[in-house]
């Protein structure tokens, strides 16, 4: 169970990194978060 508390602490820090320094992907994230959220609200 820790190990998955810290695999999201991971990818939750690659995806701010990368919404900061690479362009594009912050509409990528937007979009995904987005449909994540709508599935999750049906």
């Amino acid at each position: 169970m820790r190990q998955f508390y810290w695999g999201i602490a991971i990818v939750l820090v690659l995806t701010v990194l990368a919404v900061l320094f690479v362009p594009g992907v912050d509409d990528f994230v937007e979009r995904a978060f987005q449909g994540y959220v709508g599935r999750a609200a049906r």
